[in-house]
């Protein structure tokens, strides 16, 4: 039977069948192919150009498109089975990546798309790969190359001008989610990875996220060619010493790239928006994702996977196997471009993968009206000493309590060293593996009182379940005019180890020395159960190695914890609640 298939009498026969099915296939681009390209023919792109014998696609990988001010952008081009020479398809363009080619990035779904009906097309964005021009980080100009790209693929390719969407995964599914604010050809988009608010992501709560933001820039100097603004502007972002005037220069800089600024102009198009985001994303958290997604009017989806940056979304995007991710924007695009009544329009707006966990939730929309805010309250660990009335050391630990607390004191904590407290003891690499199940853990006990101060509560009667971004609101003394706290929120057993649920950063640059203020820090989003008989743990030091500190090298701060019952200190944790109508709970589809 091997043999019989790989016969030139069946490659003949696959051509013949071919070319008695297909009219021009976009002639000018792709062709027929011989009864020898047909025997021995196996997938389209180990054959760009020629229309394959098994699907109808095929792939053209070096297409060359000039944009709106002459510069040359490389893309790639999938076509589907085409049976008559004026038939047009629902199209989707696809824009690379942070550094990364369009012409190979988004290959495997590329193809899957075609196989399914779509012309999809994929390009660098300009100073990428072989695409000229600069970098300027999703500028005015990348949204222009957009409109270009599809004012060339209406002139080439059987395109339906009326059913064209538009994706990308982290810069790529920024600048989708920008454009389609400003070109009404695009109807919908399918936005991976990306952000709500650049500055947010970059400089969040006025602490810099050095980390990634040093992986963005060795990226994009070493794969691109970076405008000359980039680079100072990264540089201004971490120093501590930048004053508020160019933070502000910044913001505004930041805002003209930030997809949460077009709200406004998406919702007066009505034009439907699909988001995917990761859990231990520490690049584009969710949390400037969600304020945008709970901002939009129109159709609507979110869904979180477990994964770091683009790693939950690139396995479907570059190899085209199956993926939750692409797999929704599939749907997403089979519904919007094409009609198909699949449901997706009226599922739930918002999914959510537990940490640790293959279950996924669902809720109605977000803000989500079966979820509750669970206030607690956090108390002054005090001096260390010994407590007759349990036989018991205390003042090594705060307290965590249901009840606002009644005990005045105050905890100071100073920079002079970090702590056992760590959003990952190897930066990118230990948060990626928890999304293999290998959790960051830390024994809370270890915490030194001088640099750190931990909060711990009763062990829990039930299951506490915890769906979106925990917050802390405290009341803090500086004691110079820069300063910054790190939290940790902890899961924690009988013995005191702690599995890291979640993490947030907040810094003062211009506080007044010695004046207390409310400090509020959210924690990254999360979905994570604690299970019953553990209980709650908040470590807060003023280091960690995802954030650029706020000081000089040397220069020393501290932070003193105010207590009192006018003065509350709360953790605030969304958790299930009463619903107004029946929850939407259960896997998705």
């Amino acid at each position: 039977m091997l043999s019989l298939l790989r016969s030139p009498l069946l490659g003949i026969a696959l051509a013949l069948a071919a070319t008695a099915t297909q009219a021009q296939t976009a002639s000018e681009l792709c062709r027929l192919p011989t009864p020898p390209e047909a025997a021995r023919f196996t997938d389209p792109v180990q054959s760009p150009g020629i229309v394959s014998p098994i699907d109808g696609t095929c792939w053209l990988p070096a297409v060359t498109i000039t944009s709106f001010d002459g510069t040359k952008l490389a893309a790639n081009l999938f076509l589907p089975r085409r049976t008559d020479a004026t038939q047009k398809f629902p199209t989707v363009l696809m824009v690379a990546s942070w550094a990364n080619r369009g012409r190979i990035e988004y290959t495997g779904q590329q193809r899957r798309l075609a196989k399914d009906g779509y012309v999809v097309a994929s390009y660098s964005t300009r100073g990428f790969g072989l695409s000229e021009g600069q970098v300027h980080v999703a500028a005015p100009e990348d949204v222009r190359d957009v409109s270009s790209v599809i004012d060339w693929l209406l002139a080439n390719a059987p395109v339906d001008v009326n059913h064209i969407g538009a994706s990308g995964i982290s810069h790529g599914g920024g600048i989708s989610l920008i454009a389609l604010a400003h070109d009404r050809r695009i109807k919908t988009v399918a936005a991976l990875s990306t952000w709500g608010s650049l500055i947010d992501e970059l400089y969040p709560a006025g602490s810099p996220n050095v980390t990634w933001g040093s992986l963005l820039a060795l990226l994009g100097n070493t794969g691109g060619r970076l405008g000359p603004e980039v680079n100072p502007n990264m540089l201004a972002i971490m120093s501590p010493d930048t004053s508020a005037a160019r933070i502000a220069e910044l913001r505004e800089w930041s805002d003209l790239r930030s997809p949460s600024s077009y709200v406004d102009a998406i919702n007066a198009r009505g034009a439907p928006v699909f988001i995917s985001k990761n859990f231990q994303d520490d690049l584009f958290t969710p949390n400037s994702t969600l304020d945008m997604f709970a901002r939009l009017t129109v159709p609507k989806k979110i869904i979180f996977s477990p994964g770091i940056h683009a790693s939950a979304e690139l396995p479907g995007a570059l190899l085209g196997i199956d993926n939750y991710p692409y797999d929704q924007a599939h749907r997403w695009f089979d519904r919007w471009l094409k009609g198909i009544p699949n449901g997706i329009d009226t599922e739930p707006k918002v999914t959510m993968q537990l940490k640790f966990s293959d279950r996924r939730e669902s809720f109605d929309n977000w803000p989500a009206r079966n979820l509750g805010n669970e206030t607690y309250y956090l108390g002054p660990r005090g001096t260390p000493r010994f407590d007759p009335s349990c036989l018991c050391g205390k003042g090594d630990k705060g307290s965590i309590s249901s009840t606002p607390n009644s005990a005045k004191g105050s905890d100071l904590i100073q920079n002079f060293a970090d702590t056992t407290a760590t959003s990952g003891p190897i930066p990118i690499l230990s948060t990626l593996g928890e999304t293999l199940n290998v959790p960051v853990i830390n024994a809370l006990p270890s915490v030194a009182l001088a640099t750190g101060i931990r909060f711990e509560g009763p062990a829990l009667q039930q299951v506490q379940k915890i769906r979106g971004i925990p917050k802390l609101r405290l009341r803090v003394t500086p004691s110079q005019a820069r300063a910054q706290l790190v939290a940790y929120l902890y899961d924690v057993d009988a013995i005191g180890t702690g599995v890291l649920i979640s993490h947030g950063t907040a810094s003062v640059h211009w506080a007044t020395p010695g004046q207390a203020i409310d400090l509020p820090i959210e924690f990254s989003g999360t979905a994570y159960d604690v299970p019953a008989g553990h209980h709650i743990g908040v470590v807060l030091d003023t280091k960690d190695s995802l954030y650029a500190p706020p000081v000089n090298p040397g220069e020393r701060f501290g932070v003193r914890f105010e207590f009192g019952p006018e003065s509350q200190s709360t953790l605030q944790l969304p958790v299930p609640g009463l619903p107004f109508y029946p929850p939407f709970w259960g896997p998705t589809h």
